[in-house]
């Protein structure tokens, strides 16, 4: 049997009240009544079956209705996640930002600054400090592994970046190749890192009288902005005081990208 006229009336009314009700107890923008007006005022400038309409749209609201409760179950597992992604995001905004491609992942191009700050400004340190020719050697390789890796060239990016670029540009390049080549540049970032904690950590637990005096930046040989950049975080330190900076700001990189998994045996 078909509704009348009135009653129709009566369920849009009802529908009517239901939409401002949640409105008001719940949520006004899941329970936003102006699309179904637009959607009243259509069907009745189109002639189209009132009774189907309201029926369909009460159908509509009680779907919603569902979906919203659902949600607020899920709620506290959601805004953990939220919580977690919003503090991560906040520890790795602390480091330098490079954008190097459009395509380039949010997170990668704030580790691609954090590693470049920590090869031109941290690492630089160690052109200061007296070694034995083994050391200097390891140092060395360590820095041509940086310079690799996170050194920008000119106005360009480092090698390393650079050829995550060319990944970036190719034609029909998939989602899956690009995030694998950001993971392989991550990987082995952060096993250097590890490394260079270790070496690190190992010099610290030698004794050399000529690390226990303040350093002297006078034959420090870099650009002004750079030395500047050196002298801000090193100023005063001594040679271990200069190994410990570096330690530490190699193991906060690691903390704040998560990356304690890639370290070698």
């Amino acid at each position: 049997m078909s509704l009348s006229t009135e009653e129709i009336e009566k369920l849009i009314y009802k529908l009517r009240d239901r939409y401002e009700e949640y409105a008001q107890k719940h949520n006004q923008k899941w329970f936003n009544s102006e699309p179904f007006e637009e959607r009243l005022r259509m069907a009745l400038e189109n002639r189209m079956n009132m009774e189907g309409f309201i029926l369909a749209e009460i159908s509509n609201f009680e779907k919603l209705r569902e979906r919203y409760e659902k949600k607020k179950k899920d709620r506290p597992f959601s805004e953990t996640v939220d919580t977690i992604i919003e503090e991560n995001t906040a520890k790795i905004r602390k480091y330098p930002r490079i954008e190097f491609h459009s395509r380039a992942g949010f997170e990668l191009t704030y580790f691609y600054g954090a590693m470049s700050e920590f090869a031109r400004v941290y690492f630089a340190v160690f052109r200061l400090i007296s070694a034995a020719d083994d050391l200097k050697r390891k140092l060395f390789e360590f820095e041509d592994a940086l310079d690799f890796l996170a050194v920008p060239k000119g106005k360009g990016p480092s090698k390393r970046i650079d050829d995550h670029m060319l990944v970036l540009s190719r034609h029909h390049v998939t989602e899956l190749e690009i995030e694998r080549d950001g993971n392989d540049y991550l990987k082995s970032s952060a096993l250097l890192l590890h490394e260079i904690i270790d070496f690190c950590d190992g010099l610290l637990a030698s004794r050399n009288s000529d690390w226990e005096v303040p350093l002297q930046f006078n034959h420090l040989y870099v650009e002004d902005e750079r030395k500047r950049e050196i002298l801000e975080v090193f100023t005063g330190a001594s040679g271990y005081g200069a190994m410990l900076t570096v330690r530490d700001r190699g193991s906060e990189i690691i903390e704040d990208f998560r990356l304690h998994a890639f370290k070698r045996s």
